[in-house]
């Protein structure tokens, strides 16, 4: 007689299958991006942004194309109860997501500058424009849109039939620290433990509003920014890099933190309060 198995282990197993199912686009996504693009070639090249602006696109589509289907079909459920909720609903949660990065980077690197260690535009203003825009739509379309929907937003939902709270966040944070330690082949403790804050910072304000269209605006604003000072030849700082990371991620992600733990959402951005998973 053979015993029924573990109404625990049932679950844990259709959450692995689901979980390894969203992360599979994406995944392979990101791995032929990165071999798409070597780190002898020029990030801040027209050709290059827009290369990584396609690739976005079918990341995206691919993306959300299998976390609709294991939404709406294995979990019978709306994609709002995911964290995907409408753009007409989200755009101001985005919105409000990358002020509350841009305006403490900026002014910490406003006070660096008074300090003598100042940014420096190398290109025109049409030109430093053009690149910036192009780097934000690189940036929302292959990493933060898909990135966030994955995992502040699918993961998160099928993590919330095991565990709730504080749970889900790390455990959802551990998988994104692991998937980038895979992708870039780098075991390093030092960049791990940014992609294990960002996932913890990202999987917190999910959790504070119920939908992933903050983590997407913070998201997109921290790594345009990350990006354009560390890696593009638009902009160039004159500090080392613990000043330009004091100034791209701890001081905004500790206001981010601080300001929605002790203030929550403006009523203007998000209206409708949202239960979390």
């Amino acid at each position: 007689m053979t015993t029924a198995p573990d109404p625990r282990s049932r679950r844990l197993a259709a959450a692995a299958w689901r979980i390894a199912l969203a992360l599979l686009p994406l995944g392979a996504g990101l791995f032929l991006v990165a071999g798409m693009f070597p780190p002898s070639e020029d990030p801040s090249a027209l050709g290059t942004l827009g290369a990584r602006i396609a690739a976005g696109i079918v990341i995206s589509a691919a993306s959300l194309a299998v976390i609709a289907l294991l939404v709406r079909v294995a979990d019978r459920r709306r994609m709002s109860e995911a964290g995907l909720t409408s753009v007409r609903t989200g755009w101001r949660l985005a919105l409000w997501g990358a002020i509350i990065w841009t305006v403490p980077s900026a002014a910490t690197f406003g006070v660096l500058a008074l300090l003598g260690s100042p940014l420096t535009v190398t290109l025109t203003g049409p030109e430093l424009a053009r690149t910036v825009l192009l780097l934000l739509m690189a940036v929302l379309l292959s990493e933060a849109l898909p990135e966030e929907a994955v995992f502040r937003g699918y993961v998160t939902t099928v993590l919330g039939t095991l565990t709730r709270g504080w749970g889900v966040i790390v455990v959802q944070a551990l998988l994104f620290t692991l998937l980038a330690a895979i992708l870039r082949q780098n075991a390093d403790p030092a960049d791990l433990s940014l992609f294990l804050s960002m996932g913890i910072g990202f999987g917190y304000l999910r959790m504070i509003t119920g939908s992933v269209w903050m983590p997407i605006g913070f998201h997109t604003a921290f790594q345009t920014g990350s990006q354009l000072v560390l890696s593009q030849d638009a902009v160039g700082f004159a500090g080392g890099t613990g000043a330009a990371m004091l100034a791209l991620g701890v001081i905004p992600f500790s206001v981010a933190a601080i300001l929605v733990s002790s203030t929550g959402i403006p009523r203007i951005v998000h209206p409708v309060p949202h239960r979390s998973s």
